[in-house]
């Protein structure tokens, strides 16, 4: 069930109700999520780096279909063909260039753990060897991403290193963005 309150005297212009929980608008615009029983205060210990990781992952995701790097997922959702990406615009050029780099040694050295399951649906981690190529940088990357946004960082084996993660991640997207001009104009949305 939805419904709308209109409180005049609150500084929260609108409630509106979905179900159990109540959302209110405020006179910003934000959303502010109130319900009855739920503590959210997990969602605090994602570091600021981490939510900015979150956030321009999200757009260079998006500037990487934009430019043509695009492929059909399941059920012909758009998803970021990296393998291409990588191989046609980075290369070896680009590791060789990054493989040295301090702000990238914890992605290279050390990369994040990859969070599995096994056949009866309990969570393991997998340990991930050193990096040695381009690729696997990239997909290290990815993983500190997807272990973010994934659930991965709840609890998790890495949780000393997510600082450390999120910068060397983050480092490697502005290097990729100052190498492609292309990707740099798109993700920066000014064309």
């Amino acid at each position: 069930m939805k419904y709308f309150i209109i409180d005049p005297l609150s500084p929260y212009k609108i409630h509106y109700h979905i179900g159990m929980v109540s959302r209110r608008l405020t006179d910003s615009g934000g959303l502010v999520l109130t319900a009855q029983g739920v503590n959210y205060s997990k969602t605090e210990e994602v570091l600021d780096d981490g939510i900015r990781l979150f956030k321009i992952m999200m757009r260079l995701e998006f500037a990487l279909k934009d430019i043509g790097f695009c492929t059909p997922g399941r059920r012909q959702v758009a998803e970021v063909h990296w393998e291409r990406y990588v191989n046609e615009r980075l290369g070896l050029a680009f590791w060789e260039k990054i493989k040295d780099a301090a702000d990238a040694e914890p992605l290279i050295e050390t990369p994040p753990m990859k969070q599995i399951a096994d056949n009866y649906g309990n969570l393991h981690w997998r340990k991930s060897g050193a990096v040695s190529s381009i690729q696997e940088l990239i997909a290290a990357m990815r993983r500190v991403r997807n272990n973010l946004f994934h659930g991965g960082k709840s609890g998790d084996p890495d949780a000393d290193r997510n600082a450390m993660l999120y910068l060397a991640a983050l480092f490697v997207i502005d290097q990729i963005l100052q190498e492609d001009e292309g990707l740099r104009t798109s993700f920066s949305g000014i064309y």
